[in-house]
């Protein structure tokens, strides 16, 4: 290494991946984890359809329904051994567990006899695939030049979005089939949603098939004190990627002390791993980001869970004589349609969705799906538009209740546009922490978030219902005090390690 050092051969990991060059590695690596993104949130929100129209066949009713649709935020309980299982045994081998557990988890669920059975299995199911975005965040973080980084999250962030899209397209064309096929020795019959339930898995499978494909992340390799394995890794990107043969200069990588390993028994390797995100100098950066990821994430989480209902008895209120079309807001079209008793008796045994319910479901992810691309292209300026995404959901939350349909539907969609910035506050996870760290606290941190869903979807629940307007002023200042917390972050510049 002394040798390598004096020789100019060394380098530190910023500078060898950036010897690697932008090429057909990178292009490979961001289209396997933008599958996996897309496969993580299609087997986490597109289960809230499957549960929908599943109700017949498995008899259940309102309290059972909120039970199985919180069934996927239970698996964030498992962030923390993941997180550990990536900063200890490698970030593609957790990608490849958790992705392929997850995708065989959820094709079993779709030969549920029974909700209790479907429940179990979900929960388990999910505490596998739910790692997977977080882990695909990480690696792509530290195997792309700082250049693109930005830009590769927001990207990701963009195929996590478009789930919506997918899954309510999906739903449009498997869930209008008609069929029924007996398997007396499962117990059941095989209908249209748990044929939805087994596509709906397949792109954690595919994810899973093309982890092979990727290589580890070369920091991770370097940070477990596996120097020359991290070279033989990086020259081979630089060679998938265009580079000349024998034309890799670098001989040595230069790692910080905070990113070298420290060997030692389990237990301590926990604490090590552990305790210095909860303490000086990193404990404050910790709670910031904690609190605007759980902000970012729970938002949309809530009111996409609450969507397909919300917006339904939205549009229904216009066929009822009782409700005023000309000057009802939109808390008041919804606690019309909570009042009639008809409502809750027809959906126990419903499994038709409404065609309303699937387009708004599906421009609602395209929009999001365009809106992030675009945003992608000035991923440059992380603060600015996490800022910007927080401004429009604030905003939104308080113009929801004005007196117009039309304003109705586009505020109450923009009040999810805290999604766009999730990809802003990955990206501050990478930046920020050290190597030995980054996979741990990036899986915290969504474990708060989605903790915070679980808890928000059932509190909005009820809110929503009695206090409506104030739910949505609440929202409103949630998103003001985000701001004014992201406001702390570093300035937009280039990011120095």
């Amino acid at each position: 290494m002394s040798d390598a050092v004096r020789n100019g051969d060394a380098y530190t990991y910023d500078e060898a991946v950036e010897l690697t060059g932008h090429g057909r590695y990178n292009y490979l690596l961001l289209a396997v984890c933008s599958i996996i993104a897309n496969a993580f949130a299609l087997d986490m929100f597109g289960y809230a359809t499957v549960v929908a129209a599943s109700t017949c066949d498995l008899n259940i009713g309102l309290k059972q329904v909120g039970v199985l649709a919180s069934a996927p935020f239970a698996g964030v309980l498992f962030a923390f051994p993941w997180g550990y299982y990536a900063d200890t045994h490698g970030r593609r081998q957790a990608l490849l567990v958790s992705t392929a557990v997850g995708f065989l988890l959820a094709s079993i669920s779709s030969f549920s006899p029974s909700w209790q059975f479907m429940l179990i299995v979900k929960t388990i199911g999910s505490s596998f695939s739910t790692a997977s975005f977080t882990l695909s965040m990480t690696i792509v973080g530290e195997c792309t030049i700082a250049r693109h980084r930005s830009q590769y999250m927001q990207i990701l962030n963009s195929f996590n979005l478009a789930s919506e899209f997918v899954g309510f397209g999906l739903a449009y064309f498997i869930l209008s089939k008609d069929f029924n096929i007996p398997l007396p020795w499962f117990g059941i019959t095989y209908r249209p949603w748990r044929l939805l339930t087994f596509i709906l898995a397949l792109p954690l499978g595919i994810g899973a098939t093309f982890m092979f494909l990727l290589l580890e992340s070369p920091k991770f390799l370097a940070s477990q004190g596996h120097h020359h394995k991290a070279l033989e890794v990086l020259e081979r990107i630089y060679k998938i990627n265009g580079g000349k043969k024998d034309g890799y200069p670098v001989k040595c990588i230069l790692l910080t002390e905070s990113d070298t390993k420290i060997h030692s028994t389990f237990w301590r390797s926990i604490a090590e791993h552990t305790v210095p995100i909860f303490k000086p100098p990193l404990l404050w950066r910790t709670i910031q980001l904690f609190f605007l990821l759980a902000l970012c994430c729970s938002t949309n989480n809530i009111f996409a869970m609450w969507y397909p209902t919300m917006v339904n008895f939205f549009f229904k209120s216009f066929n009822e004589e009782h409700t005023n079309t000309t000057s009802a807001n939109f808390c008041q079209r919804i606690s019309s349609q909570t009042l009639d008793p008809q409502d809750i008796e027809s959906y126990t045994c419903n499994d038709t969705i409404s065609m309303y319910t699937i387009y708004s479901g599906m421009l609602c992810g395209l929009f999001f799906f365009i809106t992030n691309l675009v945003v992608s292209t000035f991923a440059s300026r992380t603060r600015l538009v996490l800022i910007g995404t927080l401004v429009v959901s604030g905003v939104s939350s308080s113009l929801v209740n004005l007196k117009d349909p039309v304003a109705n539907m586009v505020f109450f969609t923009l009040v999810q546009f805290t999604a766009v910035g999730i990809g802003c506050v990955a990206t501050y996870f990478v930046d920020m922490y050290p190597t030995c760290h980054r996979g741990l606290v990036t899986s915290l941190g969504m474990m708060v978030a989605r903790m915070m869903s679980f808890l928000g979807i059932n509190v909005i629940g009820i809110l929503v219902m009695s206090h409506c307007e104030l739910t949505f002023y609440c929202m409103s200042l949630l998103a003001l005090s985000g701001i004014v917390v992201a406001l702390f972050l570093p300035a937009d510049r280039k990011s120095v390690r």
